[in-house]
């Protein structure tokens, strides 16, 4: 086959990759929404406050996102959790089937403001939650509840949606 004639069938398949990844960061129905986010046996990283269950059951709204440093779309996310940082919206994070020397760095490059992370060595509550990929971002009520899953990158247009959750 001519290098002509795979161009076409290559740039389609992206373009249809590209937007099945926009259409995943929306809303998305789960069995753990209603239910109480499953139980943290995290490992912590050094200089930042460790997520709890306890932090998930402080009286406030926290947003969980589930990253990973070996994941592009979690990098190109971070603005947007930032941005939900800055709203005054308690943004921790989970990382998945990671280590806790990468998930460090991760943060470090990407200036993610999390108020709380843990490092899920095994993927554990990501199985808990029946989540299939990364990035996912969680909305846990202030009593530990699960109200929302976004699957995908956030992107600009979806904190509305994100902070619409009570």
């Amino acid at each position: 086959m001519r290098p002509s004639r795979i161009v076409p069938p290559v740039a389609l398949g992206l373009a249809l990759i590209l937007l099945g990844v926009r259409w995943a960061a929306r809303p998305a129905p789960a069995a753990a929404i209603g239910r109480a986010f499953p139980h943290l046996a995290l490992t912590a990283l050094p200089g930042i406050p460790l997520l709890t269950d306890a932090a998930l059951r402080r009286g406030h709204v926290t947003i969980v996102n589930l990253f990973a440093s070996w994941c592009v779309p979690c990098r190109a996310e971070a603005p947007q959790l930032a941005a939900l940082r800055a709203r005054g919206l308690a943004v921790a994070g989970i990382a998945v089937r990671d280590t806790p020397a990468d998930a460090a760095q991760f943060l470090r490059r990407t200036r993610t403001p999390f108020v709380a992370v843990g490092v899920d060595p095994t993927g554990l509550v990501q199985r808990a939650l029946a989540s299939d990929g990364l990035p996912e971002t969680w909305v846990v009520d202030g009593a530990g509840i699960v109200r929302a899953r976004f699957r995908g990158d956030l992107h600009a247009s979806d904190l509305p949606a994100v902070e619409a959750v009570d």
